[in-house]
């Protein structure tokens, strides 16, 4: 199903500037196979260039995030108020989201590669760390730049509430935060390398791909269910009624999903949920005799809530499978 929903200006801009990033990322990468195992003076030659080509990328990461936010007022219908005043994008080149400059950001690739030769990485091995760090924080540091520049464009011309909009293929993480509505002071949650967008409020509508997701969700083959959902019994379980929200928050904390022995087998249990102040817990209603108080004195479940996976592997039929699923909460 395709995104025909979406404002022309959106689509592009999407893909315009992921484009723009993807190029950034490879040229830094680039130079940065230009180090030798004198880290320190190598980079004395490679740094400079990397810079270079970090502040060149986000001035026009921020030059599209600019027109960018005009055109998709347009777009959606919204009156366009003339900016109560301009926004440089050059203002925006050599900081990081995080407010420290980007030669801080830039050699801490050098830094990692030290750390991983202290800890016994050949030359090699621990250029292969700072490339994989200075990678990740290329893509971070321009989606931040892009985000920045989107909300001071947005507030120039007096926008104040903006939503989540999706670029597919999205992870369960972001799939279940869609249509989310922040406003300008507040940035949405994402994880390294999040390609989603803030955009004007007005572009969320009902049915929307970007901002529906179970919609969203529903558009997916086979495959691409599991790989968002995390597996081929979540994707089913989804299809049978359950909550996507409740199958991805699942997996939100480290460990919060492990294995055990029951019903002579091994099964999958997740704890999320199972306080007093959880969804499953509600859900769980039959098994409250089985409860004690955790360390911060709330009610908990100590029956396991077993995961879909193991809940379709014990059920009789389809029917006793959306049974169990109801009863450990994943049906609401």
């Amino acid at each position: 199903m395709a995104l025909q929903s979406l404002p022309p200006s959106a689509a592009e801009y999407a893909t315009v500037q992921r484009r723009e990033a993807g190029a950034a990322v490879s040229a830094v990468l680039r130079l940065w196979r230009r180090m030798t195992g004198d880290f320190d003076a190598s980079w004395v030659d490679v740094g400079p260039q990397i810079l270079a080509t970090m502040d060149r990328a986000q001035e026009r990461i921020a030059t599209g995030a600019l027109a960018y936010v005009p055109a998709v007022i347009g777009d959606t219908g919204q009156r366009l108020y003339a900016p109560t005043y301009d926004v440089e994008p050059t203002a925006l080149v050599g900081t990081a989201g995080s407010g420290a400059p980007t030669e801080v950001l830039a050699y801490s690739a050098v830094v990692q590669a030290k750390t991983a030769v202290a800890d016994g990485a050949t030359a090699a091995q621990a250029l292969a760390v700072g490339a994989t760090y200075l990678s990740t924080a290329t893509g971070t540091l321009l989606s931040d730049t892009g985000r920045t520049a989107e909300k001071m464009a947005g507030n120039a011309r007096r926008v104040t509430w903006y939503v989540r909009m999706l670029t597919p293929p999205s992870c369960g993480r972001c799939v279940i935060l869609a249509g989310k509505e922040t406003t300008a002071r507040t940035a949405f949650l994402r994880h390294p390398g999040c390609d989603c967008r803030n955009i004007p409020q007005v572009e969320a509508v009902d049915g929307d791909l970007t901002t529906d997701p179970k919609a969203y969700l529903e558009s997916l083959g086979d495959d691409n269910l599991a790989r968002s959902l995390g597996s081929k019994a979540n994707a089913q379980a989804f299809k049978d009624g359950a909550d996507p929200a409740q199958l991805i928050n699942a997996y939100r904390r480290s460990g919060s999903v492990s294995t055990a022995q029951q019903y002579g087998r091994t099964v999958k249990y997740t704890t999320t949920g199972t306080s007093s102040r959880g969804l499953a817990y509600r859900a769980m209603s039959q098994m409250r005799a089985n409860q004690r108080l955790d360390a911060r004195g709330r009610n908990v479940i100590t029956t396991r809530r077993l995961m879909p996976e193991s809940v379709y592997q014990i059920a009789k039929d389809p029917a006793d499978a959306r049974r169990l699923l109801r009863l450990y909460g994943w049906i609401l």
